[in-house]
């Protein structure tokens, strides 16, 4: 079952000056806008850009007893598609062959894993809607 979180927020002044929205991709920004967000929730990230020759994931943690492998898809909106329209099943697919990929180079046996995705949209990288969605896949 899917569980989708919600959150409306606004980046300060000094990380809006920080993060420096005129320079660097929308993806890149939104990844650590996803960042920040799992760290303020308590995930232990393990990896970031986890990148084999085959692929990449965006975000690697651990939720409690879960491993939770998770795609960041960033839209600057108001979009007509929502970001989460990004994930078919060709993606969850590759996202299954990385998960096993990982956890086989790492030894990580017995692990339960969990595949999230966090929709991210802003209209100008400052106010910004995470659309968090547990177990998706």
């Amino acid at each position: 079952m899917v569980e989708l979180l919600r959150v409306k927020g606004r980046i300060g002044s000094f990380q809006h000056w920080l993060v420096n929205p005129s320079r660097g991709p929308l993806g890149a920004w939104g990844e650590w806008l996803a960042l920040s967000y799992l760290l303020k929730n308590k995930y232990d990230i393990v990896a970031r850009n986890w990148r084999v020759p085959h692929g990449e994931v965006d975000l690697i943690a651990f939720e409690n007893e879960y491993l939770v492998i998770i795609e960041v898809k960033t839209r600057h909106g108001p979009a007509i598609l929502p970001p989460e329209c990004n994930v078919g099943e060709e993606k969850e697919r590759k996202l299954e062959a990385l998960a096993y990929a990982f956890l086989n180079r790492h030894e990580l046996t017995d692990i339960p894993v969990r595949f999230d995705l966090i929709a991210i949209e802003t209209e100008n990288r400052r106010d910004y809607e995470i659309r968090h969605y547990k177990g998706f896949m």
